[in-house]
């Protein structure tokens, strides 16, 4: 063979060496998609619904109210300040890691915790005065469904534990304060839309100051719980009728 014969020869080995045929091959192999684990469910619009700004496995909402619940339970038994994230997870019998797949912190974890019980609670109010047929004024029929505790319930509830922690949290903890604040003034607001409502159709004069009314309403059913919680003996409910009858003509 000539020289020019070998290299010619040289210069094809090297532009189709093993070595690039590999590369390639890998290269091919890895545009390659993984195959997917056998029982494991593709990623598609049926099987993720968008939650809280991600997206979630419907079957991953269940974990959530067992945190719910779970906080709910804890902070209710040893008050917001000593529960811990560490008990709370334990009682939902998942690990703390788990936690914060819904919950950023433990004061996002109460505020949730808060408004699912009084949400819970006014459900519950309005089956029990659709049931008792109290008698009154709309207005305070609807006053009645958002206390956070009525006749049916044997003791203090889950929605009274943690109403009255809320409000222990927001005045002395920072961290807490940022995120309950605004559940707290939806609370007040809840009374004040009432208010409002019953001036516009004319059950409570306008001259009374709707602020200061709601601001009223609400320190009623807030105090109380907090007295009673204390050991104070609950008046029974039927000794409210009367009060709360003088109590609507005097608004009118």
């Amino acid at each position: 063979m000539t020289t020019a014969g070998r290299r010619t020869k040289l210069f094809c080995m090297a532009k189709s060496s093993p070595r690039d045929k590999q590369t390639g091959g890998a290269k091919k192999s890895a545009a390659k998609a993984p195959a997917r684990r056998k029982g494991v469910p593709s990623k598609t619009d049926k099987n993720v619904i968008h939650i809280d700004g991600r997206d979630r496995r419907p079957w991953a909402l269940a974990s959530k109210e067992r945190l719910l619940e779970a906080a709910t339970e804890e902070i209710a038994a040893v008050g917001f300040e000593r529960a811990r994230l560490a008990e709370i997870a334990e009682r939902a019998e998942m690990t703390p890691g788990s936690v914060y797949t819904w919950f950023a912190n433990k004061e996002e974890l109460f505020r949730a915790a808060l408004e699912n019980a009084l949400s819970a609670q006014i459900r519950n109010n309005v089956t029990f005065l659709e049931e008792s047929g109290l008698p009154g004024s709309d207005w305070l029929v609807k006053i009645a469904a958002t206390v956070p505790r009525n006749a049916g319930d044997a003791g203090p509830t889950a929605a009274q534990q943690l109403l009255i922690d809320a409000y222990y949290a927001s005045w002395r903890d920072p961290a807490a304060r940022e995120i309950l604040r605004p559940r707290i003034r939806e609370h007040y607001a809840m009374y004040r839309k009432i208010v409002d409502d019953a001036q516009a159709e004319g059950a409570i004069a306008k001259s009374v100051d709707a602020h200061t009314l709601a601001t009223l309403l609400l320190a009623i059913p807030v105090g109380l719980s907090l007295v009673s919680m204390a050991g104070v003996d609950r008046p029974e409910d039927t000794n409210w009728l009367e009060i709360f009858s003088r109590f609507d003509t005097s608004m009118r």
